[in-house]
């Protein structure tokens, strides 16, 4: 019995011995390897590496929603030709919402020459109603490449300079929809830089207020537009000095076809006051270059973007106008959730048309934010809009007065 045991355990034996060393014969099947996203800690937060590639990606964006009251405007005169008396397509509106959709990346990859970065940021949708009546389709906010110092395409204008705090479209944000153009910057060391831009003399940049289609058009011989800027950038703050001229522009024909304008900016950091604190200005000379120092070259009613300093004007040779203009804005946090930001401008120029008319605005505001999470905001906004114009060969006087408020509810990721 034991011996027959002993057979059958040596031959199970053998038969496992003999089938393990065909298993190793066979070739191994291995599972293909898994490729992970890869974080990209080069360019800061939000970076990760395009699966088999060397582009770095950060996906971006933001929702925003508004609410929108305003009084009605009142007059100082009965003459209120001077001033607008229409909100756009919807005169008879005192309120309104909007919704903004935002999408944008950035991709960086590193070359030799330095960092080449393609950026784009598109609102996907926007809608509105009343006061904030707003066509539902989506638009370029910015779209460049930026390549050893040289920015080709659609990004901010290099003239501005404050931030874009208050809830409107001064001249002081760079314009929502950016600037077309070829710019060029460099880095002297210690904080100095300067910028060279050539900019499509068709774009917002100009002022013209120009929609471009395919029937020919007076503008469509306009030059393009030259803008410079020495910036100053320190840990107490910045300063920047600003220039730009234009030619060839037919709407500023009365001044010679050129335009001009010239500026200064100053922000200083205030962190005896809070973590964050600051406080901003800026000034503008112009002529001919109105956008460059009123934000607004048709100066209609306040509407959902432009609670400009001088918007209840209105002139149809407004392009023509010389003057000058300042801002000024305070943001003091009174915790890293609560904070409140304080701005006022003033602008006074002289219309350059057949009945010698001048003008002069003024506008000023606060709002309280709070910021229950990061990059999340809710917001309250109080403006108060002045606008006064003299016809000169008749010396009649119209002003007016506008006070608004808007709510906006805004997430950024």
């Amino acid at each position: 019995m034991n011996f027959t045991k002993g057979i059958l355990l040596g031959s199970g034996a053998a038969l496992f011995a003999v089938a393990g060393a065909q298993a190793a014969d066979l070739p191994s099947r291995k599972s293909a390897p898994v490729e992970y996203v890869k974080v990209c800690s080069a360019y800061g937060a939000g970076f990760f590496f395009i699966p088999g590639t060397d582009t770095c990606l950060k996906i971006g964006g933001y929702v925003r929603i508004e609410y929108d009251n305003r009084a009605n405007q009142t007059f100082g005169t009965t003459d209120t030709s001077a001033v607008s008396t229409s909100n756009g397509s919807h005169p008879g509106a005192t309120s309104g919402w909007y919704t903004r959709g935002v999408i944008s990346a950035d991709a960086r990859t590193s070359t030799p020459y330095g960092t080449v970065q393609a950026y784009i940021q598109a609102r996907a949708v926007q809608s509105g109603s009343g006061t904030m009546h707003q066509d539902t389709h989506g638009s370029i906010e910015a779209a460049y490449v930026r390549f050893a110092g040289f920015t080709f395409g659609q990004a901010r204008q290099p003239y501005a300079f404050m931030s874009s705090w208050g809830y409107m479209s001064n001249w002081w944000t760079g314009w929502p929809n950016g600037v077309r153009q070829i710019s060029y910057t460099h880095t002297f060391g210690g904080g100095l830089s300067a910028t060279v831009s050539v900019q499509d003399g068709n774009s917002n940049a100009s002022g013209m207020g120009i929609n471009d289609n395919a029937v020919a058009q007076s503008w469509d011989n306009n030059g393009p537009m030259f803008v410079g800027a020495l910036n100053y950038d320190q840990s107490w703050g910045r300063l920047q000095a600003m220039g730009a001229w234009t030619t060839e522009q037919p709407k500023i024909a009365s001044i010679g076809g050129d335009g001009y304008a010239v500026g200064m900016g100053a922000a200083f950091n205030l962190p005896m006051l809070g973590k964050g604190d600051s406080v901003e200005f800026t000034a503008t000379y112009w002529d001919g270059l109105a956008k460059l120092g009123i934000g607004n070259d048709n100066l209609s009613t306040p509407s959902s973007g432009s609670w400009g300093p001088v918007a209840p004007l209105r002139s149809n040779s407004v392009t023509a106008s010389s003057g000058w203009s300042v801002g000024a804005q305070l943001q003091h946090y009174w915790t890293p959730q609560w904070r409140t930001v304080v701005f006022g401008a003033y602008a006074d120029m002289d219309l350059n048309n057949a009945t010698n008319d001048t003008a002069t605005a003024t506008s000023a505001g606060a709002q309280l934010v709070w910021s229950p999470a990061r990059q999340f905001d809710i917001g309250l906004q109080a403006l108060y809009v002045r606008a006064e114009k003299k016809t000169g060969t008749t010396g009649v006087k119209a002003d007016s007065d506008n006070i608004g408020m808007k709510l906006r509810v805004e997430r950024r990721f």
